[in-house]
């Protein structure tokens, strides 16, 4: 009897402890229903082994906590850390693609390449009708200054984009590395010391924000190792955490892959970063370049890298590498290169030495001169006829020669006073002989038609046959296109996101309403547990007064 009453009163301490160790969880858990990242904890109390009497029978000695675990399904966490990322990078992309939209808004609202295209045209074939008219003069002059400017100013505009875009991706390679090394430093506190501890499951929680931490970042892959430390890859294969070790990434401007002469400047003339790993361990460099692969991927990085554009070895021009903002920016750099080449050469009028020597121009203006130089109706800082051809097709060796990314940033409207601008051809068709006529327009005619010839436009990626308004409509066509699929992309993946986590919660986080049933459920077991005590305390009791 005695022994009997002891095993009971042993049980039911036991019970006692098993349930209020529950409850401890439960109320752990409804402390935590806000906490970010906090995965809901559940206590595996499991029944005891029982006695043998030898006699063939055997008797329950109770229950035992067996665990206390996190309750996290690893195929929804890593379904929920993907939609992080695909959410990630689409409102990055659409973040920026917000703000080059309105550069080439149709609403009037500002002032366009395609209005001052239009402004400039007109004013020319109002010209035309009345070639000797001054006010009609200023009018070209100020309408080929507002189209230059604002070639000038949009593709200033889109060049900042790309470069805030490149200073952004070298701060989030800073966050990626801090957060390797909180995982890392996290994969030692858990490595082989798994035991259900509080301290470790809020270690692995920490651990799997992190994570998510970094998939809003960059797309990346991770296992768990045997040891319960956390492999974290990127999608070539490279380490970044690996157990209790991070490797860094870091931003180079002048990669030791870089090819000879390095690689081309950025659109606002500065060079672009690449996201490498350097394995010399010593003083000098031998970097590994994951641009490619970290922009093929989710995560904000992807997003910002995909707009900025990326570089290969094969690159000769700021418009070579492959990037949103890039291909807006080729097709201004594709009117402002028509504007200084076709343009500037039907300008000057036919060649009268025919083409033998060098371009001889036959357009003059009131006081009967011809332009004096290549560049005369569009031109910039720099201008210069290196091959001395008396043409405007030297472009790519003017680039070189000046070191400069574009000519969009630089162009110029070259007429600088009404008589200068030359409307009339020459009559006499022998060189180096002049004749103009009063009232003469061809000059400007010339100029007029080319509105709607279609030519061959080629700069970096951008490459169309078709007439000067036709590259601008293309350009704003893209640009509306990208922005109308990114608001509906971004919409989308947060959507995505919000469903992988509400599904993500039903498995880990926390419900108050569960918590509470539970707490009741272990209360009452509580209580009976306190009144079994009870009881063999009065069987004690009796048994010890039958001793008497």
């Amino acid at each position: 009897m005695g022994s009997g009453v002891s095993s009971l009163l042993d049980i039911s301490k036991r019970s006692l402890f098993n349930q209020s160790q529950a409850i401890r969880v439960i109320g752990n858990n409804i402390a935590n229903v806000n906490t970010e990242g906090y995965s809901r904890r559940k206590v595996d109390i499991k029944s005891s082994d029982s006695f043998d009497t030898g006699e063939g029978t055997s008797f329950g000695t109770g229950a035992d906590i067996d665990s206390v675990y996190r309750t996290v399904d690893k195929f929804i966490n890593l379904a929920y850390q993907g939609r992080i990322g695909d959410r990630a990078r689409s409102e990055a992309r659409d973040e920026f693609l917000a703000r080059l939209e309105p550069m080439f808004a149709l609403d009037g609202s500002t002032k366009t390449i395609s209005s001052e295209l239009s402004g400039f045209f007109s004013a020319i074939e109002d010209l035309a009708q009345n070639p000797s008219d001054v006010s009609l003069r200023r009018n070209v002059l100020d309408q080929g200054q507002n189209l230059a400017t604002t070639i000038n100013r949009v593709y200033s505009q889109v060049s900042q984009l790309q470069r805030e875009a490149d200073d952004r991706i070298n701060y989030l390679v800073e966050e990626v590395n801090r957060i390797g090394g909180q995982i890392a430093n996290l994969n030692s506190q858990i490595s082989g010391k798994e035991d259900g501890s509080q301290e470790l499951l809020t270690a692995r929680d920490q651990r799997e924000q992190l994570v998510r931490d970094l998939s809003e970042i960059m797309s990346v892959t991770t296992v768990e190792n045997s040891d319960g430390s956390t492999l974290v890859t990127i999608g070539n294969g490279f380490a970044l955490v690996s157990g209790i070790h991070s490797n860094a990434l870091e931003t180079s401007k002048s990669p030791s892959f870089a090819p000879v002469g390095g690689y081309p400047k950025g659109l606002d003339g500065d060079a672009l970063s690449f996201i490498v790993h350097d394995f010399d361990t010593g003083a000098g460099t031998s970097h590994a370049d994951f641009t490619g692969t970290i922009a093929a991927g989710g995560g904000e990085l992807g997003g910002l890298l995909s707009l900025r554009g990326v570089q290969s070895a094969t690159d000769t021009t700021a418009f070579d590498a492959v990037g949103d903002f890039v291909t807006a920016a080729s097709m201004v750099e594709a009117i402002a290169e028509d504007l200084l080449t076709r343009f500037n050469l039907s300008y000057l009028g036919p060649d009268e030495n025919g083409g033998t020597a060098f371009h001889n121009p036959s357009s003059g203006d009131l006081a009967g001169s011809t332009p004096a130089s290549p560049y005369s109706l569009f031109n910039f800082t720099g201008a210069a006829d290196l091959d001395a051809d008396g043409r405007p097709d030297d472009l790519a060796g003017l680039r070189t020669a000046l070191t400069i990314p574009s000519f969009a940033e630089i162009i110029q409207f070259g007429v600088t006073s009404e008589q200068q601008l030359a409307a009339a051809l020459d009559l006499d068709p022998a060189a180096g002989s002049l004749s103009f006529t009063t009232g003469d327009s061809r000059n400007l005619d010339n100029l007029a038609a080319l509105r709607q010839q279609k030519v061959a436009y080629s700069v970096g990626n951008f490459n169309q046959t078709s007439s000067l308004e036709e590259v601008y409509d293309t350009l704003t066509s893209t640009v509306g296109s990208l922005r109308a699929t990114s608001k509906n992309q971004f919409a989308l993946d947060k959507d995505r996101e919000t469903m992988a986590k509400e599904l993500y919660s039903s498995t880990s986080g926390v419900s108050l309403d569960e918590e509470f049933a539970n707490l009741i459920t272990f209360q009452k077991a509580y209580e009976a547990s306190a009144r079994l005590v009870r009881v063999g305390d009065e069987m004690l009791t009796e048994v010890i007064g039958l001793l008497g």
